[in-house]
C-alpha cells in the first residue's frame, strides 16, 4: 500500500499521520499468521481471518471521492460472503475527508472515537514504581489471562506465539504477576510509520487501580527507547487516557474504530 498524497507535513502532522501508520503496520503484523489473509493493494491495507481472530481489519484507505463508496463496498463483498463483520480504522490520513460518511452509508457505524497519542521517549522520566507483590518483564510468550477455552482464545495465543517468533524480531511483550500469576500484558510494535507502538494494554479487572497498567507501559517505552525510537503512539480510550497522560503521552490526533456486523469478544 502507497499513499498518493504529496501534502508537505508539519511536525505534529507527521506523528499523528505516524499514529495512523503504525496501526496499519499492526494489523500487517498481526495478518502474518497462516489463517488470515492479507491484502495489501495500492490504495487500502485489510486483512480477513473469517470468524475467528484476529479481527477483520481495513486500515489507511486512500481512495478518491469518486472510488470510495465502491471500493467500501468491493471489500464488504468479502465479508457478506463470509457472513461476517468487518472493522475499519480511520485516522488523520484517511482519504477522502468525509470516509465516515461514506462508511455509514455503506452500514458501517462507530463504535469507538478515541485519542491517537504520542510520547516523546527522550522525556521519560526513569520507571514507573512497580506495586509491591508484582512483577513486569519481557517475555518471549504471553501467558494468557483468560482460560483457553473457546477457538476465538486458542487461536489468538496461538498466533501470539507465531509473531512472537517471526523474524526479523519487531514485537516484544511485556507480562505482569503477582505471586506468579499472570495479571496484565502488553505489545510493543517496534516499527511501522517510524515510531514505536503500544497495543493491548490489558489488565485482569481484580488486579486494576493498583498500578499494574503504568508499570507495563513504561516497560515498553523503556524497551523502545534502548532500540533508538524516539516517538511512540498509541490510541487510548477514555477509560486509559489519564495513565498515558501520566506516562508522558499527548493527544495530536483522533482515531475512530467503525464496525460493519456484530462485535466479538474473546468468547
Amino acid at each position: 500500500m502507497t499513499a498518493r498524497s504529496t501534502k508537505i507535513l508539519n511536525q505534529d502532522e507527521q506523528v499523528a499521520a505516524a499514529v495512523e501508520l503504525n496501526s496499519a503496520e499492526w494489523v500487517r503484523r498481526l495478518a502474518s499468521v497462516p489463517w488470515v489473509q492479507l491484502h495489501d493493494e495500492p490504495d487500502v491495507l485489510w486483512c480477513f481471518a473469517g470468524d475467528t481472530w484476529p479481527m477483520n481489519s481495513v486500515a489507511c484507505a486512500r481512495f478518491r471521492p469518486t472510488t470510495a463508496r465502491p471500493r467500501i463496498r468491493e471489500i464488504l463483498a468479502h465479508h457478506w460472503e463470509h457472513k461476517v463483520a468487518c472493522n475499519w480504522i480511520v485516522g488523520p490520513m484517511s482519504e477522502p475527508g468525509d470516509l465516515g460518511r461514506h462508511l455509514r452509508d455503506n452500514g458501517f457505524s462507530c463504535r469507538v472515537h478515541c485519542a491517537g497519542m504520542a510520547c516523546d521517549l527522550a522525556r521519560l522520566n526513569g520507571e514507573a514504581p512497580i506495586p509491591d507483590g508484582a512483577t513486569v518483564k519481557q517475555v518471549e510468550e504471553l501467558p494468557s489471562l483468560v482460560p483457553l477455552t473457546t477457538e476465538r482464545r486458542r487461536r489468538r495465543h496461538e498466533g501470539r506465539k507465531l509473531i512472537a517468533k517471526a523474524q526479523p524480531r519487531s514485537i516484544a511483550y511485556f507480562s505482569a504477576s503477582v505471586d506468579g500469576q499472570a495479571v496484565g500484558e502488553t505489545a510493543l510494535l517496534l516499527d511501522g510509520g517510524g515510531v514505536a507502538g503500544i497495543y493491548d494494554v490489558e489488565v485482569r479487572q481484580e488486579f486494576r487501580r493498583r498500578g499494574i497498567g503504568s508499570a507495563l507501559i513504561h516497560a515498553a517505552l523503556q524497551h523502545a527507547r534502548k532500540h533508538g525510537l524516539k516517538i511512540a503512539v498509541l490510541g487510548a480510550t477514555g477509560l486509559g487516557a489519564r495513565i498515558y497522560q501520566n506516562a508522558g503521552f499527548r493527544e495530536v490526533c483522533k482515531i475512530s474504530f467503525w464496525k460493519y456486523g456484530k462485535i466479538r469478544q474473546l468468547r
